[in-house]
C-alpha cells in the first residue's frame, strides 16, 4: 500500500515537470529568428533564444530606423557580463538595447511574452510600439528603477515581420542583461500554459503546506526537534514557489525589483539553518558538534547580509554561498553514510531523498550563478524529499504501532495472570494503610498536644522568670531595707510597707491566675454553678483591690442591684471580677472614674466595668481574647502584666455557659460586659 501510494505520488511529479523539460525549437541567428516554418498550435511557445543584435550604452529609438551605431551580437539567454574580455568596453553596469527580428507564420494576429528576470530595469517595444516597463532603464543609476519579471504580457500584431526592441540598464545588480529569457506563444497557449503552471505550484504548494503543519501540529504533540525544523522547510518551499510562480495574490503586491531580490535570496539562505538543525535532531550521535555553531553561523552571517546590505553588495554572496552549500552537503553525505554504517534506522532511504535533493539544489545554483541553462527543479526534488520522509516517517509510525501493540498484548496476558496476585496485595495494603491512619491520627494528636504542652510550660516559666520574680524582689528589697535602718522614719517605713501590700497583693493575683490558667490548659478547669447574689461579690472585689483604687483616687461608682442572682461558679466568678477591676485600676489614669453596674436581659445578668482610661486600640482588641497570642501592656503607672486575665476571664465565663465582650476605642476608656445565666431567688 505505502510503496504503491508513494509510486503515484512520484509519477505525479514527473508529470508536473514535464512541461518544464528543454526541447529543441528554433534559435535567432545574427539578430533574426525565423518562424514562418514554426506551428505554434502543434509545438507549443517558442523561447527567443540565440543570437541578438546588441548595442552597448545606447538607448535605441524603436521610431528610428536605419543604422543605430555599433552593434554585436550577443547570446541570449544571458549576462553581458561574458562580452567583457572580446569587448572590454562592455562593463558590468550600464545600459544597452537588444534588439530581434521575428519572422511569424501566416495568421497570426496576437502573441504573448512571458518575460523572466531581466536585470535590472526593462523596456519593450514590438514594431516601434512599447507593449512593456519592468520598472524603468535609465542611462544612470538615478534614472533607474528596478522590476525583475512579468508572467504574462499580450501584444496585437499587424505584420508578419516583428521588430522586437528590449532597453535594459542595470547599475547595481551582479548580473546584467536577459539572463531569465523570453517565451512566446499564441496568448491563449500562453494563458493554458500559464495555468498550468499555477496549477503546478498550487498542488505543489497545498502538498507543502499541508504537510508543514502536519508536522508542526506533531511537534506541539510531542516536542521533537526535527518534526519542528521539516516543518519550517515545508513553509520554505511553500514560500520558495511563491517567489517562482508568482500567483495572482503575489502580482497583487506590486512588489519592486530591490525586494524581490532580497526575498529570493532570503529563502535560498534559509534553508541551511534549518536543514543543518534537521540533520543534527535525526543524527545526534553521527553529527560532529565541532561544526555545528560555524556553520550556522555562517548560515546567519549570509542573512544578515541579505538583509543589512545593498543589492549592490548581497547580489555577489550568491557564489560564495554555492560554495557553503557544497560544504554543508559533503558534511550531511558524511553523517548520513555513517548513519547508514551504523545501522540507524531508514538511514539508506534517508540518503537517496537527500542525494535528489542535492541534484535538484545544486542544478538550481549552477543555473543561478550561469554555469547551466535549464529549467529550475528545486521544488520537485524538495517534493520528492517530502514524499520520501513522508514515507520514513509513516515507516516508523507503523513499526511503532506494531510494537506497541505486541506489547499491549504481553501486558495484558501479564495482567490477566496478575489480576488476583494484586487485588490480594490491595487488601492487605489498605489494611495496613487504616492501621497507618489511624496512628497517624494519634501521633498527631499527641503531637498537638506536646506542642500545646510544651508551649504552656514556656509562657509558665516565662510569666514566674519575670512577673513573679519581680514582685517578690521587691518584697525582698523592701523588708530588707526596714531590717537595716533602723532609724527609718515612720513615713517611710509606711511607704516601704505600702510597696510591700502593693507587690504581694499583685504576686497574689497573678498565682491565683495562673492557677486558673494552668488547670485551664490541663481541661481541669471545671464550673460548679450555684446560684449567689451579684452584689456582695462586687464588694469582695473591690475590698482586694482597694489599695490601688486609693493609691490612683479613683472614683467607683456601683450600681449592681441587690435582686440581681446568678448561676455560675463563685470562686471563678470572683476571679473573672477581680481581673476585670485590676485591668480598669490599672489603665485608669489618677483621678479617674470606674462604674460597675449591671442589669437583667432574657434570663441573662449583664456585668459592665467600664472605665476612664486610656482605651485600647483595635489592633490589640483583636488578639485579647484569641487562642494564641499573649498580649501584655504597661498600665498609666508602668505596671506590667502577664497577658492572662482577660484570657482566664474569657476562659471561666465560657465554661460557666456564659460570653464576654469588650468595647473600647484608644483614649476614651473602655468598657468589658460579661453575660451570664441568671438565678432566681
Amino acid at each position: 500500500m505505502r510503496t504503491g501510494t508513494l509510486t503515484y505520488l512520484l509519477f505525479l511529479v514527473f508529470y508536473f515537470m514535464q512541461d518544464s523539460c528543454a526541447q529543441n525549437p528554433p534559435v535567432a541567428v545574427r539578430g533574426e529568428m525565423d518562424l514562418r516554418g514554426y506551428n505554434f498550435m502543434s509545438d507549443g511557445p517558442v523561447e527567443l533564444r540565440g543570437e541578438f543584435e546588441f548595442y552597448w550604452d545606447r538607448m535605441l529609438n524603436p521610431a528610428v530606423e536605419g543604422d543605430s551605431g555599433e552593434m554585436i551580437y550577443v547570446s541570449v539567454p544571458g549576462t553581458w557580463n561574458r562580452l567583457r574580455k572580446e569587448h572590454p568596453e562592455v562593463t558590468r553596469y550600464g545600459f544597452a538595447t537588444y534588439r530581434l527580428i521575428i519572422r511569424l507564420p501566416e495568421n497570426v494576429d496576437a502573441v504573448a511574452f512571458r518575460i523572466d528576470e531581466v536585470y535590472s530595469a526593462s523596456a519593450y517595444f514590438l514594431n516601434g510600439k512599447a507593449f512593456k516597463y519592468l520598472g524603468f532603464p535609465g542611462v544612470n543609476k538615478y534614472q533607474s528603477v528596478m522590476e525583475f519579471r512579468e508572467p504574462l504580457v499580450t501584444s496585437s500584431v499587424n505584420d508578419s515581420r516583428l521588430e522586437l526592441l528590449v532597453r535594459v540598464s542595470n547599475f547595481e545588480h551582479r548580473l546584467s542583461g536577459i539572463v531569465g529569457g523570453l517565451t512566446m506563444g499564441l496568448p491563449e497557449q500562453m494563458q493554458t500554459l500559464r495555468q498550468k503552471e499555477l496549477f503546478r505550484g498550487h498542488f505543489l504548494m497545498g502538498a507543502f503546506l499541508i504537510v508543514g503543519i502536519y508536522f508542526l501540529g506533531l511537534y506541539l504533540i510531542r516536542s521533537e526537534d526535527y518534526r519542528l525544523h521539516f516543518s519550517m522547510l515545508c513553509l520554505l518551499m511553500v514560500f520558495r514557489i511563491l517567489v517562482i510562480h508568482e500567483p495572482p495574490v503575489i502580482e497583487s503586491l506590486n512588489i519592486n525589483g530591490l525586494t524581490s531580490a532580497r526575498l529570493d535570496l532570503l529563502n535560498i539562505y534559509f534553508f541551511a539553518p534549518f536543514f543543518i538543525l534537521m540533520i543534527r535532531a535525526l543524527f545526534p550521535i553521527e553529527f560532529p558538534e565541532k561544526v555545528f555553531r560555524p556553520l550556522i553561523w555562517t548560515a546567519v552571517l549570509f542573512i544578515a547580509l541579505v538583509v543589512v546590505t545593498p543589492i549592490s553588495l548581497f547580489s555577489y554572496s550568491l557564489p560564495y554561498f554555492f560554495g557553503y552549500f557544497i560544504l554543508v552537503s559533503a558534511l550531511f553525505l558524511y553523517v548520513v553514510i555513517l548513519a547508514w554504517i551504523r545501522g540507524r534506522s531508514h538511514a539508506p532511504v534517508f540518503a537517496i531523498g537527500l542525494f535528489i535533493l542535492f541534484v535538484g539544489t545544486l542544478n538550481d545554483m549552477l543555473n543561478e550563478i550561469e554555469l547551466l541553462d535549464t529549467p529550475y527543479i528545486f521544488q520537485y526534488a524538495m517534493f520528492v524529499y517530502l514524499v520520501i520522509y513522508a514515507f520514513i516517517f509513516a515507516d516508523k509510525s507503523n513499526r511503532l504501532q506494531v510494537k506497541s501493540m505486541r506489547l499491549a498484548q504481553e501486558v495484558d496476558q501479564i495482567r490477566n495472570n496478575l489480576e488476583e496476585l494484586v487485588e490480594e496485595r490491595t487488601t492487605a495494603l489498605q489494611s495496613v494503610s487504616k492501621q497507618l491512619e489511624k496512628q497517624k491520627k494519634k501521633l498527631e494528636a499527641s503531637n498537638r498536644e506536646l506542642v500545646d504542652a510544651m508551649n504552656a510550660r514556656n509562657r509558665l516559666f516565662a510569666i514566674i522568670g519575670h512577673d513573679v520574680r519581680a514582685p517578690i524582689g521587691y518584697i525582698k528589697q523592701a523588708l530588707e531595707m526596714i531590717m537595716e535602718n533602723k532609724d527609718m522614719s515612720v513615713r517611710e517605713r509606711e511607704e516601704l510597707l505600702r510597696m510591700v501590700t502593693s507587690s504581694s497583693s499583685i504576686t497574689y493575683n497573678l498565682l491565683d491566675n495562673l492557677l486558673v490558667w494552668g488547670r485551664s490548659q490541663t481541661g481541669k478547669l471545671k464550673a460548679n454553678p450555684v446560684k449567689f447574689k451579684l452584689k456582695p461579690l462586687i464588694d469582695e472585689s473591690l475590698e482586694l483591690v482597694s489599695i490601688g483604687i486609693r493609691e490612683k483616687k479613683l472614683k467607683v461608682e456601683v450600681y449592681v442591684s441587690e435582686e440581681h442572682f446568678v448561676e455560675a461558679d463563685r470562686d471563678q466568678m470572683y476571679v473573672v471580677i477581680r481581673n476585670l477591676l485590676s485591668n480598669a485600676i490599672k489603665f485608669t489614669p489618677d483621678k479617674g472614674h470606674i462604674y460597675i453596674s449591671s442589669k437583667r436581659q432574657k434570663g441573662e445578668v449583664l456585668i459592665s466595668i467600664r472605665d476612664t482610661g486610656i482605651g485600647i486600640p483595635d489592633v490589640i482588641k483583636n488578639k485579647l481574647l484569641g487562642e494564641e497570642a499573649y498580649v501584655s501592656t504597661r498600665g498609666t503607672q508602668g505596671e506590667r502584666g502577664s497577658g492572662l486575665g482577660l484570657k482566664i476571664c474569657n476562659e471561666i465565663i465560657q465554661s460557666n455557659y456564659g460570653w464576654m465582650k469588650i468595647e473600647s476605642e484608644s483614649g476614651t476608656g473602655s468598657t468589658v460586659i460579661v453575660g451570664i445565666k441568671s438565678g432566681r431567688k
